[in-house]
């Protein structure tokens, strides 16, 4: 009898304390919080104790090493995945840093804006692809902590202060530092490109670059995870200002939103110009693919597309990660022989060709002492297109008598719009129809990416 009135009790005990249905979240005291450490590292001292090296572990004795940042990545919406973005100020950082955690929800315990301490010590540090991180460690470089040990490693501060002030910039160029990766930036006056309008934040099961430009026509990658709650939403056709996380993989320039909440894209679209660099008049970039493999995402699809002698050996590979929109692109890192080569032919049935198509575009960068020379195969016979010098400024070729290779190719790191005239002409459907030829006895490092049609 006194075990059924003390369950019965306990009942009562239970209806009295909920009152309603209101789940809401909680206040935040009765998140887990401590203040058992004691900061004594900044993120700039940390990040210059790891210095150059992809995989350094901190000292697991002596005195306690704790730095403390504030988060600014969330993995709510599915957007970012076991990792948090910390940042050393609520505004104005200098600096920031990404922790790596094998474990998920962590917008649960370490939502926005809240003041986290990493203890260090027996823990890895390092730099990946550009990118400072702690964590545990994974071939030979910084990877995930083991979930067992997050609790001993990171703990979130018991202040309710969760208040963040975005860095603004206008455009994009400004924004490009190495001390803004892993803080929060607002971008103003920017818009998605053209030729991606209509599309989804992101493809299905891929995580998918999407490319914002300023009116200059400087350009910045979107990244967008498939597991984001937003991936299937299309993306704004206007323009306006954007939030998020700068980061980069290499040289490659990157950025991420925590949700499309982020994305205040309410004015009009703007003309881009020719701002002189990155892929300036990129308003002229053509809408289609040429052929199945012309983004050089998939190399098999790429050379499938090719004519029966395919890719002339020793003259270039695909380029992992080194794309124009940090994906993949065509490297030409070859040294040619005596002969001016043919580094590759299209074949005209792998070719999708809009009707009254006006020109092909591709985008190319790099440096070489010799030019390109590009064969076009049409109704009416072959033509030539010479691309000549190519260095600060887009370029629009037309035809000419035979192909040449003179002037030189030197980017300085940009990339350059190359566009061959095709007004007026009607396209092989059959054979061959597009080769890129080299000069000889030169030796080309040249990214090419994104052959298009329009």
């Amino acid at each position: 009898m006194k075990n059924i009135l003390t369950a019965f009790a306990a009942i009562l005990l239970l209806n009295s304390c909920v009152k309603d249905d209101d789940y809401a979240t909680p206040p935040f005291e009765q998140y887990i919080c401590s203040e058992e450490w004691t900061t004594n590292r900044t993120i700039s001292e940390v990040i210059a104790e790891i210095g150059s090296s992809s995989l350094y572990t901190f000292p697991a004795d002596g005195e306690e090493i704790v730095f403390e940042g504030y988060v600014i990545s969330s993995d709510e919406t599915g957007n970012f995945y076991k990792t948090i973005s910390l940042q050393d100020s609520r505004e104005n950082p200098t600096k920031g840093i990404q922790v790596e955690l094998n474990k998920v929800s962590l917008f649960n315990n370490f939502p926005i804006g809240s003041k986290v301490r990493v203890k260090l010590n027996g823990i890895n540090g390092g730099i990946t692809n550009g990118v400072y991180k702690v964590g545990g460690t994974y071939q030979g470089g910084v990877g995930q902590l083991a979930e067992i040990l997050v609790a001993d490693h990171v703990k979130r501060a018991c202040d309710d202060d969760t208040s963040l002030t975005p860095r603004v910039f206008q455009g994009i160029t400004s924004v490009l530092n190495n001390n803004n990766v892993n803080t929060l930036v607002t971008l103003e006056g920017v818009q998605f490109v053209q030729a991606e309008l209509g599309s989804t934040y992101s493809e299905p099961n891929q995580t998918t670059n999407r490319t914002l430009q300023d009116a200059e026509g400087n350009e910045i990658i979107l990244r967008n995870s498939s597991f984001a709650d937003f991936a299937g939403d299309l993306l704004p056709e206007g323009s306006g200002r954007i939030t998020g996380v700068m980061s980069k993989y290499n040289s490659t320039w990157q950025f991420y939103i925590r949700d499309t909440s982020d994305v205040q894209f309410d004015q009009p679209r703007f003309d881009v110009g020719d701002g002189g660099g990155g892929g300036g008049d990129n308003d002229q970039e053509a809408a289609n693919f040429l052929f199945n493999g012309a983004d050089f995402e998939n190399w098999a699809n790429f050379l499938a597309s090719l004519n029966q002698y395919g890719l002339t050996s020793g003259l270039a590979v695909q380029g992992i990660g080194t794309g124009r929109d940090g994906s993949n692109s065509f490297h030409f890192n070859g040294t040619t022989g005596d002969t001016n080569p043919y580094v590759f032919t299209v074949k005209a049935s792998a070719a999708t060709i809009p009707a009254n198509a006006t020109k092909i575009t591709m985008w190319i960068k790099g440096s070489s002492n010799k030019s390109l020379s590009f064969n076009l195969d049409t109704a009416a016979g072959r033509v030539y297109y010479n691309v000549g010098e190519l260095n600060s400024s887009n370029k629009t070729l037309t035809t000419s008598a035979n192909n040449q290779y003179t002037g030189a190719i030197n980017t300085n790191n940009e990339w350059r719009l190359v566009t061959l005239d095709i007004t007026g002409m009607t396209l092989n459907t059959a054979n061959d129809l597009l080769a890129m030829k080299a000069g000889s006895g030169t030796t080309y490092n040249l990214h090419i990416d994104n052959i298009k049609i329009d």
